[in-house]
């Protein structure tokens, strides 16, 4: 047991390659907030979300994780609006073993008859300035998303390393094909920077409504 404790905490401090914001699609009205626990497989521990909305066109989010990994700041604006679909542009900053800033476009739809529904797509670019093996990262790539009644969120994307990752025409290969001045794992092996295990996003947000009691 003395041996395993150790272990468990090296690996919450190291497993968390990357995080990215966790949105609300359905735009907030102001002063409006949610809540909700988001999983990823960035984080091997969940994070706790908080949103509210500063107008009817902006909102901010406050993410908190554990120990620390996960945790963030962002901000959201729908920056066109037409029916039922919006644009949304997003700035993040995300604190985890490869700290990033993320700037995300959204394309977004939802679904008046069915409030609290929508679906997106979305064009990330993501920087990492200084990550675990001391090399910077510039990634872009592409994401798509579902929120389902307010309650239940669903977001998956990959953000390519194309100066120093993998080279995109052996993005599948089995094994790390990484240039060795930038290796894809680190001597703890655990994926640094340039891994394209950090350009993967796949998180699934949970309202803290949920949870609670019905009365």
């Amino acid at each position: 047991m003395q041996k395993v404790i150790p272990v468990f905490i090296v690996l919450l401090l190291l497993w968390g390659c990357a995080a990215h914001p966790t949105i609300s699609p359905v735009p907030l009205k102001e002063d409006e907030t949610r809540t909700s626990i988001a999983f990823s497989v960035e984080n091997i521990l969940p994070v706790f979300v908080y949103r509210k909305g500063l107008s009817d066109i902006s909102d901010f989010g406050i993410r908190v994780g554990l120990p620390i990994y996960g945790s963030g700041i962002d901000y959201s604006r729908t920056v066109f609006q037409r029916g039922d679909f919006y644009d949304i542009i997003n700035f993040a900053y995300s604190l985890t073993p490869n700290s990033s800033f993320d700037m995300t476009y959204y394309s977004v739809r939802t679904f008046p008859v069915k409030p609290g529904n929508a679906f997106y797509t979305g064009f990330r670019a993501m920087y990492i300035p200084k990550g675990i093996n001391g090399n910077e990262s510039i990634r872009v790539g592409a994401l798509l998303g579902l929120m389902i009644n307010n309650k239940v969120g669903v977001e998956m994307g990959y953000f390519h390393d194309l100066d120093k990752g993998q080279p995109i025409e052996k993005i599948v290969s089995m094994q790390p094909e990484n240039d060795s001045r930038y290796p894809a794992i680190t001597d703890f092996g655990f994926p640094s920077e340039n891994s394209r295990l950090v350009g993967l996003s796949l998180q699934v947000s949970l309202s803290t409504s949920i949870f609670q009691k019905k009365k």
